[in-house]
């Protein structure tokens, strides 16, 4: 596939459909395409079966996926709780730097 055929949107699609279908506590994925590189898709994912923790910054983990080729990219996963989302959503807490809320999509249950 030519480089400038490359579509975030729907590996986006793909990746929240099989993160839902494989962690049980996953309640809903937010993708998050505002202000992110190019090739990078970002992802805030609720999970009900995490440890409530008051870590901040909040840090995302680099899942290391197709890095290279034509359809190279990185997704990177934020995991939060009910109760962090919750935060997130009244501005008590930050998400990690550079990320937006702006032009979110979200795939549940």
């Amino acid at each position: 596939m030519p480089e400038s055929q490359f579509n975030r949107d729907s590996f986006a699609r793909w990746y929240a459909s099989r993160h839902l279908k494989t962690d049980p506590g996953i309640r809903s994925v937010y993708y998050l395409p505002a202000g992110a590189p190019e090739r990078e898709i970002r992802f805030v994912e609720v999970n009900e079966l995490i440890a409530e923790r008051d870590m901040q910054p909040l840090e995302p983990i680099d899942f290391g996926v197709a890095i290279g080729g034509a359809d190279g990219h990185t997704l990177m996963v934020l995991d939060v709780t009910p109760a962090q989302w919750e935060r997130i959503g009244r501005k008590e807490l930050p998400l990690p730097k550079d990320w937006s809320l702006d032009d979110a999509n979200s795939f549940s249950r």
